[in-house]
């Protein structure tokens, strides 16, 4: 099993179009002796726009949220522990996991941004 990423065009309003990431679940197996592939879950999605934003605090919210869902559908699977870690890290090279105070922007909603480079 392996971590394949989508992606998704959609259109948002008067401002054109935006972009999903969607983490599909993908094992191989054989059909006639050819290997084949087939997605098993969608893990979970998120606007590629919050992998990039400037705003750690939404930037942050957003990739919890995406957390949430995924470690969800992980738990439910129930997964060898290792084949989880290795999907988690998969998962982790495109969407990191944010700090355990990522909700708390919520109920604040200070914005915090990363400083200039």
């Amino acid at each position: 099993m392996y971590v394949r990423w989508q992606r998704q065009k959609l259109k948002s309003g008067l401002n054109g179009t935006s972009i999903n990431l969607v983490a599909l679940l993908v094992g191989n197996y054989r059909k006639k002796g050819q290997p084949q592939e087939k997605c098993l879950e969608e893990l979970g999605t998120i606007k590629e726009h919050f992998l990039t934003t400037k705003a750690k605090d939404t930037r942050a919210f957003h990739q919890g949220l995406f957390w949430v869902v995924v470690d969800k559908k992980l738990d439910h699977l129930g997964l060898n522990p290792v084949v989880r870690k290795r999907i988690e890290a998969e998962i982790l090279e495109t969407v990191p996991r944010p700090n355990d105070d990522w909700a708390l922007w919520a109920v604040t909603c200070i914005p915090q941004y990363d400083p200039k480079k």
